[in-house]
């Protein structure tokens, strides 16, 4: 079962009537090879504003896209059924560092009359990774920069460049992947159902896949 590590950048605005949008979407792709987790693909799109085409000085100056990156994008529904079609059929988890952006995708999906089971699977190893570093003391959320740091690694390229980030997220959850337990969930679901655990790197694993196929799950609601 492949893992999406993915990130997504957001509009910056001051003006309360304009909620943050979707403007860039990066994720890697890793599976398991013959020594050890490694990353097979990588996909990155720019994703045009609905509600306000043109960037402001500050989203611009914070992410360092530009209005030709965004004029030339297709907008969110086009966007994630590109991202959609690339993770495949297949089941999979997907592994954000944060919550942010599985809340911002619903959102979006909602708004956009999309459906949403498609967001499956969804692992916060922001939270998790944090809980374990922070055992002792005050519980408190590492940035991906800190990560980096206690694992020994550099961050590559650029900060708040979703690509970039989701490449270095991916390097975090293969050097610590046997510090996560990846949970089973759909966004489809009542917020009240408790996801159960499936993966753990504390147990012997030979899980059955609980999935069957996804494609009917990747189609617009009517």
């Amino acid at each position: 079962m492949p893992y999406i590590i993915y990130d997504l950048e957001f509009t910056v605005s001051r003006n309360a009537r304009y909620s943050s949008e979707i403007i860039d979407i990066g994720a890697v792709k890793v599976i398991e090879g013959d020594n050890g987790l490694l990353v097979s693909d990588t996909f990155h799109t720019y994703v045009r504003p609905s509600n306000k085409s043109v960037l402001s000085t500050d989203t611009i100056q914070f992410t360092g896209i530009t209005q030709k990156d965004i004029d030339a994008a297709p907008l969110f529904p086009d966007a994630i059924r590109q991202f959609i079609a690339w993770m495949g059929s297949d089941p999979y988890y997907m592994c954000s560092w944060g919550p942010d952006d599985r809340s911002k995708l619903i959102s979006h999906c909602r708004t956009h009359q999309l459906d949403v089971a498609w967001i499956m699977n969804h692992n916060d190893i922001q939270k998790q990774w944090s809980r374990t570093v922070r055992k002792e003391g005050k519980f408190r959320q590492l940035g991906l920069a800190q990560a980096l740091e206690l694992c020994g690694i550099e961050f590559d390229g650029t900060q708040h460049r979703a690509l970039d980030d989701a490449v270095n997220t991916a390097k975090v959850f293969i050097h610590q992947f046997e510090s996560f337990n990846l949970e089973t969930n759909c966004a489809a679901d009542d917020e009240g159902i408790t996801s159960k655990v499936v993966y753990s790197s504390n147990e012997d694993d030979d899980h059955e896949s609980p999935f069957g196929n996804l494609a009917h799950l990747f189609k617009s609601k009517e």
